[in-house]
């Protein structure tokens, strides 16, 4: 399962984070090849739409294959909204940084 090598590298990139916090990071990772995939060429990761949408299908994955892990992270979504409207340049990355630091996840 695609899931589980994406799992297995955030869990070797980042042996201290919680299983929270590398789901997060595999929905993230998962939908952003996806959008991109669907996109071509034609994609801006820098988007904030695209990162919406990014953000958007994480969660709804989460909610629907890990029930569990999404009731413990949905407020990382709702904060990354914000984030959002705050103009975070690269914000793909940054987000994954902030999974390191959010101490609620």
């Amino acid at each position: 399962m695609e899931s589980n090598e994406r799992y297995n590298y955030y869990k070797r990139l980042h042996p201290e984070w919680s299983e929270e916090q590398i789901w997060t990071a595999v929905s993230i990772d998962m939908q952003t090849a996806n959008t991109i995939k669907k996109g071509g060429e034609d994609v801006d990761i820098n988007d904030e739409n695209v990162i919406r949408s990014i953000l958007k299908s994480a969660q709804k994955w989460l909610e629907e294959v890990l029930p569990a892990i999404y009731r413990k992270v949905a407020d990382f979504f709702k904060r990354a909204y914000e984030w959002i409207k705050q103009g975070i340049q690269n914000i793909l990355e940054w987000l994954l940084g902030r999974i390191d630091d959010d101490p609620f996840i």
